[in-house]
């Protein structure tokens, strides 16, 4: 499956190659039953994932597309979280991509580890390079403008490209759906990782964190 890149390269994806991607998303179990919504920006404004489908069952007609301020110009009702993803596009003119992922080994990492601007420990050079450090925020109610609000502002320029939510999932950004899928299945991986281990591995140590993050 191509997941091309950056708007440079024409980026601005398709309904089927959104949908594709969506697919992808479910089949890697990083969403199950009607959880998880994603969003990208596109040539005639934002698409996002309809409320109450699942990610393995969406196709072209029911895409919702809306504006930049939200407004619905085609598709079914976009998602609940439609907030948390405008907010993000705004707030980051130099991404393109939101992921808002319900993994169960993220979802179960993320009961087990407290809150803070570095909630997973470093357990793998892939999350390092990707995503270390990792915030997380405590548990807020989905769909509502205070988890929407908390999500923009640790995703604001200059801070993180992914989250961790308690007790509920993940967001990720990219310039693309390869940027945000990468980073997605690195925290995966490290998330895994902590459960086998039960929280016990070592972590990698700093001089060789900062190493692995310079390449």
């Amino acid at each position: 499956m191509d997941i091309e890149t950056d708007r440079q390269t024409g980026f601005f994806p398709s309904k089927e190659e959104f949908c594709r991607i969506c697919h992808l998303l479910y089949q890697r179990h990083l969403a199950s039953g009607v959880g998880g919504n994603i969003s990208a920006r596109a040539k005639d404004g934002v698409l996002l994932t309809p409320t109450g489908c699942s990610l393995r069952d969406l196709h072209p007609d029911i895409v919702s597309v809306v504006s930049e301020g939200g407004g619905l110009r085609e598709g079914n009702e976009p998602t609940k979280e439609a907030g948390m993803h405008l907010g993000t596009l705004r707030r980051r003119p130099d991404i393109n991509v939101v992921f808002h992922l319900h993994g169960p080994h993220i979802i179960a990492a993320s009961a087990l580890l407290e809150p803070g601007p570095s909630a997973l420990p470093p357990l793998t050079p892939g999350f390092v390079y990707y995503a270390y450090p990792l915030p997380m925020i405590p548990f807020m109610v989905p769909g509502t403008e205070t988890l929407a609000e908390a999500v923009i502002n640790q995703l604001s320029p200059g801070k993180a490209s992914a989250v961790l939510l308690q007790n509920h999932g993940l967001v990720t950004v990219g310039r693309n759906f390869r940027e945000a899928l990468d980073m997605a299945e690195e925290i995966d991986e490290a998330a895994r990782v902590y459960l086998l281990t039960r929280g016990k591995a070592p972590a990698i140590p700093d001089r060789d964190i900062e190493e692995i993050k310079s390449l």
